[in-house]
């Protein structure tokens, strides 16, 4: 019975290997080599750690909000522009459930409180000459009476107010601090410049 001996494969000495490294290397962040696009550099890290697909690397930066390498602490050239528009942004915030209960109670709450609001309102107007008749039977000048019913309208008005400012900015502080996070990062890569070839007719035989 004879055997069959694969014969030896020669490694070039002037790659050195080189072929191995190649078809070794992979993408560090979705650590496969087996795609289309090309493994690039766009750090100062060296060896596996330094090579990466550009798409996974952006995808990664928008996760993280950041624009330098975690590991060399490289800083890209990066365009940051936002993912949404303004009403956009919008649509997407309110798509969420617990936005749109809080908003819905909100109204609710803001709804009751106008009407509350305005129906003191209201009444205190149409009331102010009684008051100041009354006021006037227990000897009480009528400006007092007119100064206090307006106070109290002041105080009552500026608390609506007030109410209404703090309901609104408990949805608009969460919603532009979110939308000023969702960031498209995009990277800026400037392409290698490789030397201009030697012309050969220049050199000089000695």
């Amino acid at each position: 019975m004879t055997s069959v001996v694969a014969p030896d494969v020669e490694e070039n000495p002037s790659t050195g290997g080189s072929l191995h490294s190649i078809s070794s290397c992979s993408c560090r962040i979705c650590q496969t080599s087996k795609s289309r696009e090309d493994l690039i550099s766009p750090c100062n890290c060296k060896g596996t750690l330094g090579k990466v697909h550009l798409s996974c690397l952006e995808r990664w930066l928008n996760m993280c909000g950041r624009e330098y390498c975690e590991l060399c602490h490289f800083q890209f050239s990066a365009h940051r522009s936002r993912r949404y528009g303004l009403f956009q942004s919008i649509r997407v915030w309110m798509r969420h459930p617990r936005h749109r209960s809080l908003l819905a109670s909100d109204i609710v709450v803001g709804g009751i409180l106008t009407l509350v609001t305005l129906g003191l309102c209201i009444v205190c107007a149409m009331g102010l000459k009684y008051f100041v008749l009354e006021g006037l039977k227990v000897g009480i000048p009528g400006f007092w009476t007119e100064g206090a019913i307006t106070f109290f309208l002041s105080v009552i008005v500026l608390g609506y107010l007030a109410t209404l400012y703090l309901m609104l900015r408990d949805h608009v502080i969460p919603w532009y601090r979110w939308w000023n996070r969702c960031m498209v990062i995009k990277l800026i890569l400037v392409p290698e410049v490789d030397p201009p070839p030697r012309d050969l007719n220049d050199s000089r035989i000695v």
